[in-house]
This record gives structure tokens, sequence and C-alpha cells, in this order.
């Protein structure tokens, strides 16, 4: 629930979708993220909805998902206790004539009205605060089936409690305080989340007749991936740990490196952050046209480039990815992708490309591409990330699996003469990559050879080797026609697979980029070019990825216990005395700060005082001897 204060800034903020965006891009505030960031909606926006159905949705707070559902739906019913989120919702989405917001406690109101739908997003872990019962999560999930047809969904999302982020040190989302969820929720009061296999049996004796779990990513509250039992990480897919908004957090354990060893062994399921599972009740009516078993969303990037991705099982069982423009900005974006697959497949049909056979790599073939929307086939396959996955334990073995990778992609054409050409500059170059003939770095890229027609996301895992050899590239995305400098390709090819698996090459970064002939000037041009691509796609200054104002500082304690360094220990004794002294009572009044030295200087210091304190001594001694006179 909001206070008044913020009450006020959400109700300014909702006036229209501008002022939504510019109070998103200049606060640093968790509710104003919570409450406002249309990030909110990725948990759902996926799911095929019947546009003729109805929804109740239980704990609308102050309606971040409550447009979605009128957009997706005939009719909305939202309910929420608090008559100030109730306020901003009715604001917010005072546009749709679809909506009624009711303002009260779900579990204590009357609705006779059946729906197709009811989503309880986040609300079932505070049920328990309401007291009266046994078990009034039970009772909730009870009643909100109570209000659904026979054959309709329930939409249930909420936090693991053994989620990864919380054995790594994130707060618990509903008390604030690390491990409640570990430690049984022994001192955390009427609150609660819940392990997947405890939410089976609760939904079953709830009397929903099947369940079906997919995995928000980093979480349910702001996900940008949403993940199935058909459609699992596997090793080296998640590599962001779940950023804390609300308050500063600790960092017992590397999230990455964790995820990597539980989806190799088949877990992640049990460790996932949080859980969103589609129960039915009773049978369903007939399957549905395309079962959604994996979407990622781009919404941080410029409006004209925000797309999501989704892989689809049709009602044969036979797989296809679908890119989508999120909004109409986006729909010409979406669109090129027939113009990209167009040009990779002239570059391949050169005379020079031709002659060299079957190394050249295939853009996947495109199924349709319309109304900002296009397809593709799933193909199968190894990706040539998880080709140099096998060698990372071995230097020398991966330094061979990095090489050929590189030559899978680009070997053909930096091997064939007459492909490449000089590089030259152009407008749409210094547009995108942000240097021109005039910068002191223009000099580096003199020289320089560009293919007629380059890939720019050229990413490993954006490769897949099928059984007879031949490679197809899975993403055309960015593709540009104007020169691009091979070597700025190759950089990007590698840096991207070194940044996201650093911790288990056994090569340092310098001697990598020598292995693939680049030198420290041209790494660094590359960089400050990459991160103008950056801009270019989110905006200048990076400017639409707005969450990382609002990101919170991270305590990495794990990495010191990791390695059992003394000094860091030596403060957990301090604080553990002063913990003891103190009682609980007044830890307000504790600030500590650690200062480190050169240990020559803090040698000297000690060495001085020390010699300061003897010489006082002495005098004191002295000046006793002279007055008692005694020798």
């Amino acid at each position: 629930m909001i206070d008044e204060n913020v009450e006020k800034k959400l109700l300014d903020a909702v006036r229209n979708e501008e002022d939504t965006e510019r109070y998103l891009m200049g606060e640093n505030s968790w509710p104003v993220l919570c409450h406002l960031s249309a990030i909110r909606e990725n948990i759902l926006d996926w799911y095929a909805f019947d546009p003729q159905a109805s929804l109740l949705e239980i704990g609308s707070e102050c309606g971040a998902l409550t447009g979605l559902f009128c957009r997706k739906v005939a009719r909305v019913v939202a309910v929420e206790p608090s008559e100030r989120d109730s306020a901003v919702n009715l604001a917010r989405n005072r546009q749709y004539g679809n909506l009624t917001v009711l303002s009260g406690d779900f579990c204590d109101m009357e609705i006779r009205e059946k729906f197709d739908y009811v989503t309880v997003i986040g609300s079932l872990g505070y049920a328990g605060r309401r007291g009266g019962s046994e078990n009034p999560y039970l009772d909730m999930l009870k009643k909100a089936k109570g209000c659904l047809k026979e054959g309709g969904r329930l939409f249930l999302a909420i936090g693991n409690r053994y989620g990864l982020k919380y054995f790594a040190g994130a707060a618990e989302d509903h008390t604030g305080r690390c491990f409640d969820g570990l430690e049984n929720y022994a001192a955390a009061g009427e609150v609660r989340t819940f392990s997947r296999g405890t939410l089976q049996k609760m939904l079953l004796e709830a009397g929903y007749s099947r369940s079906v779990f997919y995995y928000p990513m980093p979480d349910y509250m702001l996900p940008s991936e949403i993940y199935s039992d058909n459609c699992l990480p596997s090793p080296g897919s998640i590599r962001y740990p779940c950023v804390a908004y609300d308050r500063d957090r600790y960092e017992v354990l590397d999230e990455r490196l964790t995820f990597d060893s539980i989806c190799a062994d088949g877990m992640f399921g049990d460790f996932a952050n949080s859980f969103l599972v589609i129960s039915e009740c009773g049978k369903c009516c007939g399957p549905d046209e395309g079962t959604v078993v994996y979407a990622k969303y781009n919404r941080q990037r410029a409006p004209e480039f925000r797309v999501s991705t989704k892989i689809i099982s049709g009602a044969d069982g036979v797989r296809y990815v679908e890119k989508k423009a999120l909004c109409p900005e986006a729909v010409r974006h979406v669109e090129r992708f027939s113009e990209n697959r167009e040009k990779l497949n002239r570059r391949n049909l050169l005379p020079e490309a031709s002659e060299a056979g079957a190394g050249v790599p295939v853009p996947v073939e495109l199924l349709s591409n319309e109304n900002g929307r296009a397809v593709f086939p799933c193909v199968e396959g190894t990706s040539l990330s998880k080709e140099v996955n096998a060698g990372l334990w071995s230097r020398e073995t991966f330094l061979k699996a990095m090489h050929r990778a590189v030559d899978s992609i680009y070997g053909t054409f930096l091997n064939t003469a007459g492909y490449l050409t000089d590089f030259a500059f152009t407008g749409a170059f210094e547009e995108i990559f942000g240097i021109s003939p005039e910068d002191p770095e223009a000099e580096t890229l003199r020289g320089m050879k560009s293919p007629a027609v380059s890939n720019i996301d050229s990413i490993l895992s954006n490769f897949i080797r099928q059984p007879d050899g031949s490679l197809v590239c899975l993403d055309y995305e960015w593709v540009f026609d104007f020169p691009v400098p091979a070597e700025y390709l190759i950089y990007r090819t590698v840096f991207y697979y070194y940044s996201e698996n650093v911790h288990y090459i056994r090569v340092s970064e310098p001697e990598l980029w020598a292995e693939f002939g680049l030198d420290e000037e041209q790494v660094n041009l590359f960089r400050k070019m990459d991160d103008h691509f950056q801009q270019y796609v989110h905006g200048k200054d990076r400017k639409y990825m707005y969450t990382a104002n609002y990101a919170k500082k991270t305590i990495n304690i794990g990495s010191n216990l990791k390695n059992g360094e003394r000094w860091f220990l030596s403060i957990a004794d301090d604080i553990q005395e002063l913990n003891i002294h103190l009682g609980g009572f007044r830890r307000d009044l504790v600030e500590c700060r650690v200062k480190t030295h050169r240990k020559s200087v803090f040698r000297d210091r000690c060495e001085r005082k020390a010699a300061a304190v003897f010489r006082r001594i002495a005098r004191k001694l002295k000046k006793t001897r002279e007055e008692s006179g005694t020798c």
C-alpha cells in the first residue's frame, strides 16, 4: 500500500504515457519503478487470452497490470484493498470502458460473478495478515477458484521460498530481512512464500485440476524472460544477478555461476527466484492454438527497437519463433528482417563467397513477416557457444574451440580474395558507431577491411551447427550494408562470449585479443564504438535503461568469505563483540569505516606513535624518581 506522498506523485505521473516515462527515467525510488514500469507487463503479455473473456484481478495495486488485461479481454474487474492504490489505478486506466475497480479485501467480498480468468499476482503471500483461519493461503486459493467458470484459469505469481537469490543474500520480498523464508519464517509473522512442491499440493487441495509452472527471471516483479518446464535455461543462459531496487543487499555467492551448476543438474525449477503458475478449474475448452514455452522482452530499448521474442509450440508439437513489435514505432524495425535476410543472402551469393563452398553461415528461414510480426522455424543443432563451453576448463582446448567458432562465422569471407573492401567512413557509420573522420581514433580504422554486409549481432549463441556441419544464423536483427571493420565484428563476437564466461576462462583478456590479432589501441576504439552502438539502441546515455537508476548497492561479502580474508574476519569479530555490548539497542548510532593505507605508511605511523608513548612513559618515570629522590 502506498502512502499519501507517493500517491500524489503517481497520480501526477499517470496523466499520460509521456509523463509516466519521464517520471521513470528521472526517479530512483522503488515505488515509482514498481508501480509505473511497463516491464511489469512482461509477466503475462505473452499469454494468448481469449479476447471475449472476463477477468478478475485480485490485488490490482496501482494498475501496473490492469491496463494490459483491459487490452487483452472484454471485461476486467480489479479488486484492491487500498483506496489510494485504487485511485491511482482508476486515473491510470480511465480510458478503458471495460474496467471496474472495487476497493476492499477480496476475502471479505461476496463476488457472485464467474470469470474466465482470475489473477493473483503477488498478493497470495500477504493472505496470512488477515488472521482468523488455520490456512488463509489455501482459503484464498479456494475462494479464487469459486470465482472461476468451469474451464477457467487461475494465474498465480509468487516468490519461490527457495529462490537462489535468497541463498545469495537478497532480502525476503515481504519482510525485508535476509533468510526469513529459508529459516522457516520463524521471525516473520504472517507472510509467506512457498516452494514448488508446496504450491502444487495447495493448488490440488484447493480443487484445481492441473497446474503448469513458468519461471520469470530475474523474478516475477520485473521479468525480462519467462522460462517453462518445456524450455529451461542451460548453463550460461543466466548472466544477470537479481538486482535489488528497494534496499541495499548482500551478495554471498555469485548467482550466475551457481545457476550454471543448478541448470546442469536439472534443478532450475526448484531454485528459480519466483513462479508463475497457470492452474485450470475443471476441464478446459480444447487445446490452445499455440503454447508459449519461452518469452523474452526488450522494453528498455528506444521505442523504435522494442521487440519481444517467443518460442511457441503449435498444436502439432512443432516449434517456431516469433519476434513482435512492442509498440507502433517498432513495426518498421521488425519488418526489416526480410530486408536483412535478403542482404545476407546476396552477400552469400557473391561469386567470391559462393566459390568458398559450404562454410558460409546461412540465415534462418523467414516463414512470415507482416504487421510487426516475424516468424522463424526452430532450428535443431548445437550452438557455437555450447561448442566452446565444452573446452572452458582447458586453456589449449578453449583457444582451439574459440578459433574454430570465429572461423566458422568469418573464415570464408576473411580468406576469400576480393570479398573484403577497404573501410570507408559513411554518415550511417558515424551515426551508429560514433566515430567520424575528424576524431583522433579515426586513424586506427584506416587500412582496415570491411565485408559488403555486416551482421553486428554475430555472437556465438546466435549460430547453430547442424548435423551435416552447416551453420545457421538464428538472428539478423542488426544487419548493415555500409562498411564496418571486420576486426570490430570479430572483437564483438569474442568480447561478448568472454564477458559472459570470464570466470571460467584460463586466458587473460590481453592474451585473448592477441590471439585474434587485436592490439590495445584497437580494442579501446572498439569499446567506444560498441558503447555508441548501445546508445543507438537504448537511447543517448542509455536513457531507456532506466532501471539502472534504481539499483541499490550490492555488498559482496562472499568473495571475502571464500578467500578467507583475515582482515575481513577480524572485522566480523569486532562486529560480533559490538553486537553483544549493544544488545540490540542504539545500533542506529553506530557507523563503521575501514580505512586502508600503504603498509609502509601504516607501519611508520604505528612506530612513531609507539615511540612517542615510550618517550612519555620515560619522562614520567624520570620525574617520579626525581621527586622521590630515588636513583
